[in-house]
C-alpha cells in the first residue's frame, strides 16, 4: 500500500525517513478488521434516544485492549460512558474523536437496520455512515500507529463519546477534562478537510391558552393559533436570514421541526409547544441568535395581545470557526492528497454541527474529517462506501505519524 505521492521535479517529495514511516503505518492497517468493527458496531443498536451506547463503547475497548492499547470507560450519565484510549506518552496530543450514538432507526428500511449488509461496495445500516465507520477508522488508524512500530515524539488518543444526538454530553465532559492539542472529529465529511462549521440552537416554545368548549371559542384562547401566527414570522425570519450567508456554508436558516397542541376537536386548545431549530453561522453567535428569536416573539406580542409563552433552550452547540486548525488542516489535506484524493479548500465548511465546536471552544484545534456523505444520514436504508472507509482509515494513519513521529 503505497502512497500516490505526487510526480514531477516540482512536486515536493516526502524525504527517506518520512516515507518510511508512512509506509510502515500504511502497511499495519488491517482492511478486514476495520470492515468487520464497522459492522459490528451498526449490529449494537445504540440509538438515542433512550441512549444505550455501552455495548459499542465496549465492543471498541475489548479490541483495543486485546491489543495492548490502554483504555478506560467513564460513565457521563449512568450506564452511558464516554471511551478514552492512547499511545504514547508525552504532549502534544493528536485526538481521534467520535460519537457512539445513532438517531433512532425509524420507519422505511428495506434491510435490517442493525445486520450490517454490504452491497455494491456500500455498507448498509443504522449508524453506517452517521457515524460508525467514522469510529472504526480512527480506531483501525490508531492501531495501526502502534502496529507500524514507530516512534511517537507524542500522544495519540481516541475519544468515544456518548450522546451527541441529543445534548453532546460526551463531548462536553471529554473537551473540558481530556487532553488535546488537535482534535479530528471522523463525522461523514466526503472525504473534505473541514474547518468550519454552523452551530445549532434547538428551542421549545410553549404558547398557552385557555380552554373552553369549542362551541363557544370566543371565551377561551387558542393556543395553536398563537402558535400559527408565530410559524408564520418564522417563516418571514427564514427569508430575512438567507441574506446573511457564510463562505462555504451559505445561510443561516430558521425551521419548525415539531408541532404538539390541543386536547382534541371539541376542546379549544390550551396548550401549543414547539420545536424550533435555528442554526448558526461562524460569524454569528448562541446568544446573539437566541436573542434575534425571542424578538419574534416580542414582535408577535403586539401582533396578539395577551400572549402568553415560554422559550427554552434544549441544544446548543457552538459554531466551529476554524480557530487555530491551520496546521493541522494543512498536515491532514496534504495526506489525503497523498494518498490521491482531493481534501477540499479552506473555503468549503459545513451546514451541520458537530461535537468539534465543543473541543474549539474548550481551546483545541479541530477539523472533521470522515467517511461518508451526510446527505446519507438519518435516514431509511443509511450506508457507507466501503472505499470511503479505506480512504479515510489510511489519510488518519497517515497524519497521526506526520503529526507524531
Amino acid at each position: 500500500m503505497v502512497p500516490s505521492f505526487a510526480a514531477g521535479t516540482d512536486a515536493a517529495q516526502p524525504d527517506a525517513g518520512r516515507l518510511g514511516c508512512d509506509l510502515r503505518v500504511l502497511d499495519a492497517i488491517d482492511e478486514d478488521e476495520t470492515l468487520e468493527l464497522t459492522s459490528g458496531l451498526i449490529a449494537r443498536a445504540s440509538e438515542n434516544p433512550p441512549g444505550n451506547e455501552r455495548a459499542c463503547a465496549e465492543l471498541l475497548a475489548s479490541l483495543l485492549e486485546g491489543q495492548g492499547v490502554a483504555n478506560r470507560l467513564v460513565e457521563i450519565a449512568p450506564h452511558r460512558p464516554n471511551l478514552y484510549a492512547s499511545i504514547g506518552t508525552t504532549a502534544p496530543t493528536l485526538v481521534f474523536a467520535g460519537h457512539l450514538d445513532t438517531v433512532p432507526a425509524g420507519q422505511g428500511w428495506t434491510r435490517d437496520p442493525f445486520k450490517a449488509v454490504l452491497s455494491d461496495g456500500k455498507l448498509y445500516g443504522r449508524g453506517a455512515c452517521d457515524m460508525k465507520a467514522g469510529l472504526a477508522a480512527m480506531t483501525e488508524a490508531l492501531l495501526a500507529v502502534k502496529r507500524s512500530g514507530i516512534s511517537l515524539q507524542g500522544t495519540l488518543g481516541l475519544h468515544g463519546l456518548t450522546n451527541e444526538e441529543v445534548g453532546s454530553l460526551g463531548a462536553r465532559r471529554a473537551s473540558a477534562e481530556e487532553p488535546a492539542d488537535w482534535v479530528v472529529v471522523t463525522e461523514p465529511s466526503n472525504g473534505r478537510v473541514l474547518a468550519t462549521g454552523n452551530g445549532q440552537l434547538n428551542f421549545e416554545v410553549v404558547f398557552h391558552g385557555r380552554a373552553v368548549h369549542s362551541s363557544h371559542p370566543e371565551d377561551g384562547r387558542n393556543a395553536i393559533l398563537d402558535a400559527a401566527a408565530f410559524i408564520r414570522l418564522v417563516e418571514e425570519e427564514c427569508a430575512r436570514l438567507a441574506g446573511r450567508t457564510f463562505p462555504g456554508i451559505g445561510p443561516a436558516t430558521v425551521s419548525v421541526g415539531l408541532a404538539q397542541g390541543g386536547r382534541g376537536g371539541s376542546t379549544v386548545a390550551d396548550r401549543c409547544q414547539l420545536t424550533i431549530d435555528r442554526r448558526v453561522l461562524p460569524s454569528e453567535n448562541l446568544d446573539g441568535a437566541e436573542a434575534e428569536l425571542r424578538a419574534v416573539l416580542v414582535r408577535l406580542e403586539k401582533e396578539r395581545p395577551g400572549l402568553d409563552w415560554e422559550l427554552e433552550r434544549t441544544v446548543a452547540f457552538p459554531p466551529l470557526c476554524g480557530t487555530g486548525a491551520g496546521h493541522l488542516r494543512r498536515v491532514l489535506a496534504d495526506a489525503v492528497s497523498d494518498l490521491g484524493g482531493v481534501p477540499g479548500d479552506e473555503s468549503q465548511g459545513m451546514r451541520f454541527a458537530t461535537d468539534a465546536s465543543f473541543y474549539q471552544a474548550a481551546g483545541r484545534a479541530a477539523v472533521v474529517f470522515g467517511p461518508g456523505e451526510v446527505a446519507n444520514a438519518h435516514q431509511p436504508d443509511e450506508h457507507v462506501a466501503l472505499e470511503d472507509l479505506k480512504a479515510v482509515t489510511r489519510a488518519l494513519a497517515l497524519l497521526g505519524a506526520r503529526l507524531l513521529a
